[in-house]
């Protein structure tokens, strides 16, 4: 009862110590036993390990406390004896033991104790190998494995008591090649070639002499392994399967899982939310799992059993779902009664196409114009070289009895259409009334020109009267274009006409044809429908006004 006295009362005095005079002692624990090896030569400082690292041992708690720190190297025998600073070559630096520098009869186990008149407290055991220098880049190797094309950054480890001196750390590479100074070293993308031995050197100074601390990283490269994440092979989002009623059915789920069994994945078929039994007696069960492995991939099969397809089956959902950590998936199967839809597929596909053909046929008809044009001008097609003709058109003017009407057609026909279809588009036309001469527009002159014409274009408006001459150059035009097919007709309907049953016979034949033109008031713009037919109409042929209208 006695001993237990004072031992309450060492523990109670300890407590109010390190409460009222903010003694750290009181709160540190001994570390397990540490073991530095270190080549002849070398500096080393060995730490007083008697707190752990949330709680560190500094000099100005122990004088706080008026505590002393004394270090003990151990004798083979289980003894100890203090070690005691050797002019400057073993010095006490704070709360760690320096040597300046280590030699090999300095090998052996060191602790630290720290007292004052009523407590001591004892460190870890620190062993000390100290090697004789065989030309080896280092004696003690930090292991480090990085997977290549990754960046990785290297610093020099267990330099805790030399932070101040950080920055003066030289890089070496297989104990020859100086790659880098500074506290860390990074690699930005590792390659196979980046594996080797990296030695970091701390250099310090004492007494005019220089000492260096090293410790050699030893990195290890492997290989980019990109990770596998489990896939559904078969059933994709959407199956549809034929089959008969009263047939008996197997359907297979398979998923890959990777180079190894996940024990984590579930591989499972559902119907309308609800799971299938294993035991084989429902009309619709699901088989025990089967793994099998093919190379570096393992696969799960869930074997969906039907003994007899009903009528229930059809066109609902089979899903086969996978589940694993990585991925939730699923598939989905649908049973079909065979022939059942082929009709409707048939109907349907017919149907598709009658509505496509439709829709060309729309299209075509309505951008008929547009298309052709478009297509001349990207091909540059050109049908008047090599025919000998001399003009693209030759124009026909049909006169009208009333003076106002005559003059508005003459108008159009002299000046409007030339400017256009001449200036515009690089047609040549032959204008009876602006290129013939007065007087020499004899019959034979006159089938001259048109002959040397690739066009005859005849202008239109109510209850003309044709002269003799220009009815003998519609009669003869229209005999060409309709007999004997040696000159294309094109008819501009100017003003519209009423009763057409005092025009020609042959005449009559080309207005209810598609060679017909009707002036409106909205044919007077370049890029009016008007003036794209009459493009069209005309031989194709490429010029630069062409391209830029």
């Amino acid at each position: 009862m006695v001993m237990d006295a004072k031992y309450l009362a060492l523990i109670i005095f300890c407590y109010i110590l390190g409460r009222t005079q903010g003694c750290l002692i009181g709160k540190c624990f001994s570390k397990s036993s540490a073991r530095v090896s270190v080549t002849e030569g070398q500096h080393v400082r060995l730490a007083c390990n008697l707190c752990n690292a949330s709680t560190p041992l500094d000099m100005s708690s122990l004088q706080a406390c008026r505590f002393n720190i004394t270090w003990y190297k151990h004798t083979p025998e289980g003894g100890h004896r203090n070690i005691l600073r050797e002019a400057g070559r073993i010095t006490y630096e704070e709360t760690s033991l320096g040597f300046w520098p280590v030699f090999v009869n300095d090998t052996g186990s060191y602790s630290c104790s720290v007292f004052n008149r009523t407590y001591n407290v004892s460190s870890a055991v620190t062993a000390l190998n100290v090697h004789k220098y065989e030309g080896l880049c280092d004696v003690q190797f930090f292991d480090h494995v990085e997977t290549i094309g990754k960046e990785y950054t290297l610093s020099c480890p267990n330099l805790e008591v030399y932070n101040s001196n950080e920055d003066n750390i030289t890089w070496v590479k297989n104990c020859k090649d100086k790659v880098h100074t500074g506290n860390t070293y990074t690699i930005s993308k590792v390659e196979e070639k980046s594996a080797g031995n990296y030695m970091c050197v701390l250099t310090l100074g004492k007494d005019g002499v220089e000492y260096n601390v090293t410790r050699t990283i030893r990195l290890k490269t492997r290989d980019h392994i990109e990770r596998f994440i489990p896939k559904l092979i078969y059933p994709g989002r959407r199956e549809q399967i034929d089959v008969k009623l009263g047939d008996a059915k197997k359907i297979e789920c398979k998923a890959v899982l990777g180079q190894k069994n996940n024990e984590f994945c579930m591989l499972y078929w559902l119907f309308n939310e609800r799971d299938f039994d294993t035991n084989g007696e429902d009309p619709v069960y699901e088989r025990h799992k089967r793994v099998v492995t093919k190379g570096s991939r393992t696969y799960q099969i869930s074997t969906l059993v039907f003994k007899k397809i009903e009528k229930e089956h059809l066109n609902e959902p089979f899903i086969c779902k996978l589940i694993c950590p990585e991925t939730d998936l699923n598939g989905t199967v649908t049973l079909r009664e065979k022939g059942k839809y082929d009709f409707c597929l048939i109907f349907l596909l017919l149907f598709s196409t009658l509505v496509v053909i439709i829709i060309v046929a729309v299209v075509y008809a309505r951008f008929k114009i547009d298309l052709a044009l478009c297509f001349r001008d990207l091909i540059s097609k050109d049908e008047t070289l090599q025919d000998s003709k001399e003009y693209d058109a030759y124009v026909l003017l049909l006169k009208s009895k009333e003076t106002v009407i005559c003059a508005e057609v003459e108008a159009f026909a002299l000046k409007l259409l030339p400017t256009i279809l001449e200036q515009k588009f690089g047609y040549r036309l032959c204008i009876f009334e602006r290129d013939v001469l007065p007087g020499s527009a004899s019959v034979d002159e006159m089938l001259c020109y048109i002959n040397k014409s690739r066009t005859l274009i005849i202008i239109l408006c109510a209850e003309y009267m044709a002269n003799d001459s220009s009815m003998y150059g519609l009669m003869t035009g229209l005999h060409q274009a309709l007999v004997e097919r040696l000159i294309k007709p094109i008819l501009i309907e100017y003003i519209p006409i009423r009763d057409t049953t005092f025009l020609p016979l042959s005449l009559q034949l080309i207005l209810k044809s598609d060679r017909t033109v009707k002036w409106t008031n909205e044919s007077l713009p370049q890029n009016s429908y008007f003036w794209k037919k009459i493009r069209y109409l005309m031989p194709a042929k490429y010029t630069n006004a062409a391209e830029s209208s």
